[in-house]
């Protein structure tokens, strides 16, 4: 990953991003970033690698400092705030986020559900969720 925007992404959370991810991003698996999201050749939709698991770093920063601009209400109308430990790596495509927590106190890959605004546990690896990922979109990846 290019030094300037790895630091800008630390930076974004305030802390170093995990081995794990940066081994992804420095060898995103090529299959993936070809895995089209509707299948059956219509790419109007896009990729896996614009949407689930973002493959550009300057896509995954746009997102990241998107979801930290501003509080939203939870539904016992309090203000939730982004927090910065987790780093968004990819969306559902219908405003839940994928993310991973860069302090490790959660291993692997968590889904923010907007309208519970809440976190679930998704994998426990961030393998694991490519794995996920290939399997639901019916593609075998080469990693």
């Amino acid at each position: 990953m290019d030094p300037v925007l790895l630091r800008e992404l630390e930076s974004i959370c305030d802390a170093s991003l995990p081995d794990a991810y940066l081994s992804l991003m420095s060898s995103f698996p090529e299959s993936l970033k070809r895995c089209e999201r509707a299948g059956q050749g219509d790419v109007s939709a896009g990729y896996v690698s614009q949407v689930e698991l973002l493959s550009d770093p300057a896509d995954v920063i746009e997102i990241n400092r998107e979801v930290r601009y501003q509080t939203i209400p939870d539904p016992d109308g309090n203000e939730f705030r982004w927090p910065d430990q987790l780093l968004v790596i990819g969306e559902t495509g219908e405003g839940d986020y994928y993310c991973i927590d860069v302090d490790g106190e959660h291993a692997g890959v968590l889904q923010f559900r907007h309208q519970e605004v809440d976190f679930e546990f998704l994998t426990d690896s961030i393998d694991e969720f490519v794995e996920m990922l290939v399997e639901a979109f019916n593609r075998d990846v080469d990693k």
